[in-house]
């Protein structure tokens, strides 16, 4: 074992997205959840983590999951990408 390597960067949402496979969009991208799309909709709408928790009765963390998991489905980097590729 290695000590001086440095550890891999992993994106878990985007693992298990790979490992369940499943049907994709005409896009070759993985389809949204009602509650992702939802969450995507907020965005959209210039909405932060806290007050999109506030709109759906959520926690902060779930809300922060729930984006992570959309901007891995939509192969985006950041949220302006995500609202552009949705």
């Amino acid at each position: 074992m290695s000590w001086n390597r440095q550890p891999e960067r992993r994106r878990p949402a985007r693992r298990i997205l790979l490992r369940a496979g499943g049907p994709t969009r005409s896009g070759g991208l993985p389809p949204l959840t009602e509650r992702e799309r939802e969450v995507l909709e907020l965005l959209a709408r210039g909405y932060d983590n806290r007050r999109i928790a506030r709109e759906l009765y959520l926690s902060d963390k779930t809300v922060r999951n729930h984006v992570s998991n959309v901007l891995a489905r939509l192969d985006a980097p950041d949220r302006a990408e995500a609202i552009l590729r949705a």
